[in-house]
């Protein structure tokens, strides 16, 4: 009779590299034989394919490490397999999910808004919203994926099976999608550009895989590619990306051509002052402080005049000279150049504590900014504006009955307060939104703060079109209730 012998789980782990198997290996000598003649056949051979592994790779660590990192490898590339596949799943979600809305409007919408020619889009706009809040994500990144899956399912049936499988990422996918987007439904050209992504996707890093698309979709539209560049440069435009330590990107979408223009000169000017006697800045910083310079238009006539709300501790101004009694919040209202007209919050308490003394100056819808900035943009702006945030106040902030329309401190005011679109999950901000009433004014809605939230154009629309049901809290959060029956509350504002 057989012995066998059985690998515990952490041993068969260590062997799933090196072969598949259904069940934990095992092995058998038969005891009525002598050592000396085995038959290889009794013996599986699987539990020595990690040694041989290791022998064979020559390594000088053992093979229990050996072993662990092969597994953490493993590991690793499994993970990234299954993180392919429950993004192309969230995907196909997610196109599901708005084409359904847009069948079924009526889940949405109000019974007055039914009959409108945009019934359809505005419960695709609805579903949007709620996985947006669901997600954290924005509403333009759920309708991207939708349409990045129906494109996908559609025209590029191939890459999506390799997507889907988990054999690409969802980085590939989209330079994919992105490659198709010319190309009208049912091109006979499709076939074949599918044919080449799905050979390619997948095997090489996304960045070659880009190359071999631009290489590939240059083969099949030689006689297109004039109309294709019209096409995408008719998309182009700017982005700004807020990061921390106070920094940010823009980046401007457009034509080679022009890239390499605006290259170049940065490249020239920078150089140039490089040369400066006093001058410390690397060429990097010198080209980024140009890039700034002229996009702001500082120092010149054309400069560009926003307002920007900033709040400022008094103590943020004064705190490299030591201890100071008071505290005032300020906002400024400032140019691109860094000056304009401000405007501002002031209260005066006597003494000084440790939250006063350690409060940030904030520059609304981004966040906290360092102490430096802050004077700078304080001294920059050659006016204030008081405004309540304590008993002293200088212009009303409730008003009765008779007046529907909010002031304009009410509105600097909710901006304060609030920093963005009140939608759980938008960031527009708030000093450039409408004004919105909770409860409408012809059902008695008062226009006082407690009443009035601000709501970019789009949510706007959206909350008076749809069932979305609004109410504020007394921490002046906004949670939305959707007709599905979820509630979603963004956290205060900092």
């Amino acid at each position: 009779m057989a012995h066998t012998f059985e690998l515990d789980s952490t041993e068969a782990a260590t062997l799933g590299r090196f072969a598949e198997f259904g069940s934990v290996p095992s092995f058998a000598i038969e005891p009525e034989r002598s050592t000396d003649a085995v038959d290889c056949s009794d013996v599986d051979a699987m539990p020595f394919a990690l040694d041989a592994a290791h022998e064979f790779a020559g390594v000088a660590a053992s093979v229990d490490a050996f072993a662990e990192l092969c597994s953490a490898l493993d590991e690793a590339e499994q993970a990234q397999f299954a993180a392919n596949r429950a993004m192309a799943a969230q995907l196909a979600a997610t196109r599901r999910a708005l084409e359904l809305a847009a069948r079924n409007p009526a889940v949405y919408l109000r019974a007055a808004q039914l009959a409108s020619s945009d019934a359809a889009e505005l419960a695709v706009r609805a579903a949007a919203t709620e996985l947006s809040m669901r997600l954290k994500v924005s509403v333009g990144t759920i309708r991207n994926r939708a349409h990045e899956a129906a494109v996908l399912q559609a025209r590029l049936p191939e890459v999506w099976a390799r997507f889907a499988a988990g054999a690409a990422s969802y980085l590939d996918a989209r330079v994919a999608v992105d490659a198709a987007a010319g190309f009208a439904p049912g091109d006979a050209r499709l076939s074949e550009l599918d044919q080449s992504l799905a050979a390619v996707i997948g095997t090489v890093t996304t960045t070659r895989f880009r190359q071999r698309a631009r290489a590939a979709l240059a083969q099949i539209e030689r006689d297109h590619l004039e109309a294709r560049h019209a096409a995408a440069y008719a998309t182009r435009r700017v982005v700004v990306e807020h990061l921390d330590d106070g920094m940010a990107w823009v980046g401007v979408y457009t034509s080679q051509l022009e890239a390499a223009k605006i290259s170049a000169r940065l490249d020239a000017t920078a150089r140039r002052d490089s040369g400066a006697p006093d001058e410390t800045r690397t060429l990097d910083q010198l080209r980024a402080d140009t890039a700034a310079r002229w996009l702001s238009g500082h120092g010149t006539p054309t400069a560009a005049r926003t307002e920007v709300v900033v709040t400022v501790p008094v103590l943020a101004l004064t705190r490299a000279a030591g201890p100071q009694t008071g505290k005032t919040t300020a906002t400024g209202s400032c140019g691109s150049s860094g000056a304009g007209t401000g405007t501002g919050t002031g209260s005066s308490i006597a003494g000084t504590d440790r939250a006063a003394s350690t409060a940030l100056a904030v520059l609304d819808g981004v966040g906290p900014i360092d102490d430096a900035t802050a004077r700078q943009l304080f001294a920059d702006a050659p006016s204030f504006l008081r405004l309540a945030v304590d008993p002293i106040t200088s212009a009303p902030l409730v008003l009765d009955r008779t007046r529907y329309r909010p002031t304009k401190e009410q509105r600097l005011w909710l901006s304060l307060v609030h920093g963005r679109c009140t939608r759980p999950g938008c960031d527009r901000l708030a000093i450039s939104a409408d004004v919105d009433h909770l409860t409408e004014w012809q059902h008695d809605g008062r226009s006082n703060p407690d009443n009035l939230c601000p709501l970019c154009r789009g949510d706007h629309r959206l909350k008076h079109a749809t069932r979305f049901t609004p109410t504020k809290n007394t921490d002046d959060t906004v949670t939305w209730r959707s007709p599905t029956g979820r509630s979603y509350t963004d956290p205060p504002p900092f």
